[in-house]
């Protein structure tokens, strides 16, 4: 899929895991068997990934059936099952027919263009030309469909690599079922593959959310179960059709719970979530068909809000898409986008609900009756059956949409909606942020009905500089690309809008003044507050312009039609403002033609406050009179309509306003024909009842199994080096510790962030003048200790521990470190910088039994590590992990716990910047124990230091 949704290098493995599931590989003769090869390919994080997937694999294999014969292909009554049955039955094409006025010259045909035709003939008029290509495209697409199925299951590779042959493969096989003209050979022979597919796509190591998957994308999961439910309502017969069929309307029944919040906001960018609303549309229609309870959930009410937010976030009518509107470019959107969803929804809701259905009809003609779900991915739902659903027949309806925040997706600000001249602002907001670039918190603007402040889209990726770069603030404040803007405020009334979010130590408000007049005054005023740990920093903003001009504190541009945009700074004061243009190059997206971005920067030297108004208006409009008031806390807009002033600030200011006292961050104060009107925000609090656990300022995918899946890392939090897992060495008593927390496992369930060992472990560490001393007390109540060859890369089949050791506090990236591992059998394995061969001399090992667990103590010489004995204030990064296995090598059931928390799962013990630290200090010396960690912090702060230098920061 995308950059975007990367694994980042901790999900894998454990280093020694990859290392001898690497060697089972060469084994089985798929690699060399070479050790220096081998030692190189396992230093790739590519290798790790794919060793993790083989572990997931292996241990759904051990529950699955191995061959063909444990499958059942034909089964009695599978020829009186109906059909069709999918996206149509027997009645909707009886209704099909009575309707239609072309059935004879469809009876006529014997070629046909496209799969609509050829499936709606075949249907509608048992035409036996059409019968026949339905039936040859059945046995194809099947095939084709089976033959991709190991990419999955074998591989990395998302289902929705193959929905093109998915689509067709189904919806050719209900209408092959149907055809009067079928052989009973055939009809075997279709019904035979559907039951193969099914039971392929059913495998444990399918995509599923127990199953490792490189592209964790919530779109990839609902068509993995959209293709379980089609496949099995295809065979209702079949004696597991049941158990597939629940399992999976039960699976997409809880995406839809899980992936639409209280408001409709869906969890991907929308060309994404459109692909997943094609899914869940076509699957919770098959299970209405299929007499599922709760109609299937076709009119779940989120269902509907999700359709909502669809419609409300929707551009206004766009000259550059034909003069429709079209799905927002926001994340990974492609550019001119429409849908032929809002139609599809008016035909299934009309008797459901016609006033909604009504809504969804215009909505469908203001996209321009588009005959596709989307643009550029592929739609496996509905296909071949969309000629059924082209038309509700209903009066169109403007709907009611105005302002509306979706507590984890974003927020809409609109002054009315069906007109020529929408005013529309949105922000970007909310830990649904998959498939989005760095871009939580930018803004994209409509001013009077065009583009003025547009984000980017999937196709026209921006070019150096800008490339990252949208309308928001810049580094530090979005230095992790993880962190996203949490809304904490909105309000929205007649006459006065108001939203803020916060993300990190920059906070963000935007008061909209709207009218309802299209052509009266609306327009913007942004504050955006960093703190000093966001400073300096730049803030920016795209300009969807022809041209921009300087003018007094701000700029003025010209828009792409007839409306401009006067953007002027009111805080601080003498605000420097940067116009930049980049040209990108010519592609196919572009016409052939390059393409100029204009963006304008000012950059922030220290923590405070920008505040500035954005103003659309008509070309043939004077710019407004704009001046601060209050020292920059209000401003005041005249223009002929009147007099508005706006007070926009961080903290609550008191002031008189309109004739009246007022205190708040917001208010305003409208002056229209000698009568002042003074709006104040109402109730501001954003209402969290879809998902209150977990930090909301971490992008994550809600799983109500789960606090979030997969673990999106936060980068920052995996790149700074651990401060507290510190061990203090004296020379006399052992430094003790416990509290190993689960790294890794190599099959679900997946541990939460933080969970303990299943079996408790401790540390004793101490040192001498000769070396250092390890003790691993390790309670465990059925012990596996089966390997007795040294230095086996095997060994981690068995109950083992590992100390893992960086003697020079490097915390490098290119893993050069030492490795000891002890098994419970007595027998152990080193590893130094990245190579087996290298051995640490002298190393002496003790283990032992005992009522409720057992001992490993290594005793590791200085001098076979290559270094002297450490000295006072000295410090050594370092972590301990313990491999369990339950009695026996089992991939299902093992355990990797560390010392030194990973944070994520599945963490990586080689990864050293996560490790701990041990501080030597004879004798307990306090000077030395202080010294050591002036000396820790001084090597970390060397390290994270360069990310947030003004040369990285501010370009």
């Amino acid at each position: 899929m995308c950059g975007q949704d990367r694994i980042s290098a901790g999900m894998s493995l454990i280093f020694r895991l990859a290392c001898s599931l690497l060697e089972t590989y060469c084994d089985a003769g798929i690699g060399t068997g070479a050790d220096t090869e081998r030692e190189s390919i396992v230093k790739n994080s590519w290798i790790r990934k794919a060793v993790l997937g083989l572990a997931a694999a292996v241990a759904g294999m051990l529950a699955w059936p191995a061959t063909a014969e444990d499958m059942v292909l034909k089964w009695s009554g599978a020829e009186k099952d109906p059909h069709p049955c999918l996206y149509v039955t027997a009645k909707d094409v009886a209704a099909a027919k009575a309707a239609r006025k072309d059935l004879d010259a469809l009876a006529a045909k014997t070629s046909f263009s496209g799969m609509d035709e050829t499936i709606a003939t075949a249907l509608l008029t048992q035409n036996p030309a059409a019968e026949k290509a339905v039936i040859a495209g059945a046995l194809t697409f099947l095939d084709r469909f089976i033959s991709n199925i190991p990419r999955t299951t074998e591989g990395d590779t998302g289902p929705h690599a193959y929905a093109q042959d998915f689509g067709p493969a189904v919806g050719y096989a209900d209408a092959a079922l149907a055809a009067k003209s079928i052989t009973p050979e055939e009809r075997a022979n279709i019904v035979s593959k559907i039951a193969k597919a099914s039971y392929l796509v059913n495998d444990p190591r399918y995509f599923n959310p127990d199953a490792h998957h490189g592209s964790m994308c919530p779109n990839m999961f609902v068509s993995a179960a959209g293709y379980r439910l089609a496949l099995a309502a295809l065979i209702p017969s079949h004696p597991k059709a049941k158990a597939w069929f629940d399992g999976a309307l039960a699976e997409n029944k809880q995406q839809l719970a899980d992936w639409v919040d209280s408001q409709g906001g869906m969890a991907e960018c929308p060309h994404y979530s459109m692909v997943i609303m094609d899914q869940w549309a076509g699957s919770f229609l098959i299970a209405r068909n299929a007499g599922a309870p709760e109609n299937g959930q076709l009119f779940n009410p989120s269902m509907r809000k999700a359709m909502e937010w669809f419609g409300n976030i929707s551009t206004p009518r766009d000259p550059r898409n034909g003069g429709f509107r079209r799905q927002p470019s926001y994340g990974h959107t492609y550019f001119n986008e429409r849908t032929s969803m809002f139609g599809v929804m008016a035909c299934l809701w009309k008797d459901k609900d016609p006033s909604f259905a009504a809504q969804m009809e215009w909505m469908h003609r203001e996209h321009g009756s588009f005959g596709e779900p989307g643009i550029l991915s592929y739609y496996p739902a509905f296909m071949g059956y969309r000629s059924f659903f082209q038309s509700s027949g209903l009066n169109p309806k403007v709907p009611a949409w105005g302002s509306q925040y979706y507590q984890e997706t974003g927020v809409q600000l609109r002054n009315v909606i069906g007109s020529d001249r929408e005013t529309t602002l949105y922000m970007i907001a909310g830990r649904f942020h998959s498939h989005y670039y760095n871009d939580s918190g930018s803004i994209a603007i409509w001013g009077k009905g065009s583009e003025l402040c547009g984000d980017d889209n999937y196709q026209f990726k921006r070019a150096k500089e800008s490339r990252e770069s949208h309308s928001m603030i810049d580094k530090p404040a979005t230095y992790n690309e993880e962190r996203v803007m949490e809304l904490k405020e909105f309000s929205s009334s007649k006459d006065l809008d108001y939203v803020s979010g916060v993300r990190r130590g920059w906070t963000r408000q935007i008061a909209f003044v709207k009218d309802a007049d299209p052509l009266a005054p609306n327009y913007f005023v942004v504050s955006d507050t960093v703190d000093a740990k966001s400073a300096p920093t730049m803030w920016r903003l795209y300009l969807s312009a022809t041209e921009v001009k300087p003018i007094a504190n701000g700029v003025t541009m010209t828009g792409l039609d007839d409306v401009d945009m006067d953007i002027v700074f009111v805080r601080p004061a003498n605000v420097k403002v940067q116009i930049r243009s980049e040209t990108l190059p010519a592609t196919a997206y572009s016409g052939g033609k390059p393409i100029t971005v204009h963006h304008i920067a000012v950059p922030i030297e220290q923590a405070g406050t920008l505040t500035a108004v954005l103003y659309p208006r008509l070309r043939t409009e004077k710019t407004p009179e704009v001046k601060a008031v209050a020292d920059g806390k209000g401003v005041k807009v005249v223009t002929s309509a009147g007099t508005d002033t706006i007070y926009l600030n961080p903290e609550p200011v008191k002031e008189k306003a309109g004739g009246k006292e007022f205190e708040g961050k917001v208010c305003l104060v409208k002056e229209r024909g000698g009568r002042a009107v003074q709006s104040l925000p109402g109730v501001c609090d954003i209402k969290r009842d879809f998902w209150t656990d977990g930090d909301p300022q971490l992008r994550k995918i809600h799983w109500t199994s789960k606090l979030q899946y997969p673990p999106f890392p936060d980068y920052e939090e995996a790149v700074t080096p651990n401060t507290n897992s510190i061990l203090v060495l004296d020379g006399e008593k052992p430094a003790t510790a416990s509290g190993f927390t689960v790294a890794q496992t190599a099959a679900p369930p997946w541990p939460e962030q933080g969970q303990a060992g299943r079996q408790k472990t401790d540390i004793a560490v101490t040192w001498d003048k000769a070396g250092l001393d390890v003790t691993f007390t390790c309670a465990d109540n059925a012990i596996a200790g089966e390997m007795k060859e040294n230095d086996s890369i095997k060994l981690w089949k068995d109950d083992c521990v590992y100390v893992w050791l960086d003697p020079a506090h490097t915390h490098n990236k290119d893993r050069q470190f030492v490795m000891l591992q002890l098994s419970a059998s007595g027998a152990w394995h080193d590893f130094v910088n990245g190579s087996i061969s290298n051995n640490v001399e002298g190393l002496k090992t003790e283990v032992s039994r005992n009522a409720t667990g057992w001992t490993g103590r290594l005793r590791i010489p200085w001098k076979g590590l290559g270094v002297s004995v450490p000295k006072a204030g000295e410090v050594w990064g370092v972590n301990f992990s313990r491999m369990d296995q339950p009695g026996k090598f089992d991939i299902k059931n093992m355990e990797m716990s560390v010392w030194a928390p990973l944070p994520y799962h599945p963490g990586d013990p080689a990864d050293l910047m996560r490790w701990g630290h041990l501080v030597f200090a004879p004798k307990g010396d306090e000077a030395a124990v202080n010294a050591g960690r002036n000396a820790m912090d001084k090597k970390h702060q060397g390290m994270v230091a360069p990310a947030y230098t003004r040369e990285a920061l501010v370009k």
